[in-house]
């Protein structure tokens, strides 16, 4: 009997365990889902189209990414590429758009877009979009760094 009442309480501690997990795990689920709503709805405030959303939202489920990441300043590197193929698939769907409206959308500027573009398609294989000329850009950063060391 003895037993038995020592199973049942091991057997309440592993079970209110296991509630405890579910319920954190529900509340991570209900943030992550909240934090992608608001980073989806500040693109939407940006002008960005409801196809250009789509295609944001469809790049950062795919990436496990924060729409809201995207949208931020920040330059982390994962960031960066996960913006960068974005930007280039959005491009891609629409060229007619220009560097300085896909630029308000990603709060970037026209010559950050630029090399966003070029980048992607780079480091991915794909067909370049614009003619944007990263190893011209690479050789006068260094010119200009060597010129500082000297």
């Amino acid at each position: 009997m003895a037993e038995s009442a020592g199973y049942n309480k091991e057997f309440a501690r592993q079970a209110r365990a296991a509630n405890a997990k579910q319920a954190q795990e529900a509340k991570e689920r209900a943030e992550k889902l909240e934090a992608r709503r608001v980073g989806l709805l500040e693109f939407q405030r940006r002008a960005m189209p409801e196809w250009a959303v789509a295609i944001v939202d469809e790049v950062c489920q795919r990436r496990d990414m924060c729409p809201g990441a995207l949208a931020s300043r920040t330059r982390k590197h994962k960031v960066a590429a996960v913006r960068n193929e974005a930007i280039y698939l959005i491009k891609a769907r629409k060229p007619s758009i220009s560097g300085p409206r896909l630029g308000r959308w990603f709060d970037r500027d026209n010559t950050s877009i630029l090399h966003s573009l070029a980048r992607h398609s780079e480091e991915a294989g794909l067909p370049k979009l614009v003619g944007y000329d990263l190893d011209n850009v690479r050789d006068r950063y260094r010119r200009k760094m060597a010129g500082r060391n000297a």
